[in-house]
């Protein structure tokens, strides 16, 4: 008789190996980063990941990268018919984006990454794409995740930070404890604010939207070369960002309450 425990746990392995890939994006990710990053033996990490390719979730390119497959693509189509996250928060964007002339971005918590949802690009002649729309990181790089992290419930902001501990310093030397701080920061402010940081001149802040039990749903945040992102300017955009975030939590917050009452039996 087949262990359910033995099934439960191939399945969040395989899960974590998509995500994994996910975060590799136009990269893709080798067997042997999947290995590393995951903690899987050599052997069940290929097993997984075979798998998941006979499946259509991946698919494996001539120079040995593993890739998101078609069905992932299509699952992904198919999802959208369902949340429309980007749909209700894109009249949000368009508005601080063409008031602050910077970039603004939409960030949704997956698992222990922040992923970027949506992208907005103001008027202002030096542009910062320092994510792209599907990009996937530790939750806490970027004005956006650390926005999502540092509203978080304490004992779940603090086992994300340590789930992602030795994937930090990948992003400008970030590490547990700087982390740690400026999410105090964040938190004392009422906004994050990583500046200088993951990427050199570039300096972004953000808000989180929270539900009724204060636990955030998405974040927004503007980014701007540092130079531009002054007190003066900092305040316009945070007052703008304040203004959306408290629209979008009563939308939002209308939404969720619909759909419960849709699930009902």
């Amino acid at each position: 008789m087949e262990n359910p425990n033995t099934g439960s746990q191939t399945v969040a392995r395989a899960i974590e190996l998509l995500r994994l890939v996910s975060k590799g994006g136009r990269v893709g990710l080798r067997l042997s980063e999947a290995t590393q990053a995951s903690g899987l033996s050599r052997p069940t990490a290929h097993r997984l990941l075979k798998e998941l390719i006979d499946g259509g979730l991946l698919m494996r390119s001539a120079n040995k990268r593993y890739f998101l497959g078609q069905f992932a693509y299509e699952l992904g189509l198919s999802a959208a018919t369902q949340f429309h996250l980007r749909d209700l928060c894109a009249p949000c964007l368009d508005r601080l984006a063409q008031e602050t002339g910077d970039t603004v971005f939409l960030v949704v918590r997956s698992g222990p990454d922040s992923f970027c949802l949506d992208r907005r690009t103001g008027a202002f002649p030096v542009k910062v794409f320092s994510v792209e729309v599907g990009h996937r990181q530790p939750m806490g790089v970027g004005a956006g995740g650390l926005a999502l992290l540092s509203w978080l419930p304490e004992q779940d902001r603090r086992s994300t930070i340590a789930r992602n501990a030795a994937a930090l310093p990948q992003h400008g030397g970030l590490t547990a404890s700087a982390l740690t701080r400026l999410v105090e920061e964040a938190r004392a402010q009422g906004f994050s604010r990583v500046a200088d940081f993951a990427i050199q001149g570039v300096t972004g802040v953000g808000m989180p939207v929270c539900d009724d039990q204060g636990v955030p749903i998405v974040a927004l945040s503007v980014t701007s070369i540092s130079a531009r992102m002054t007190a003066e300017h900092q305040g316009e955009v945070l007052r703008g960002l304040s203004r959306e975030a408290a629209k979008l939590k009563q939308l939002l917050g209308a939404t969720l309450q619909a759909a419960r009452i849709d699930a009902r039996p």
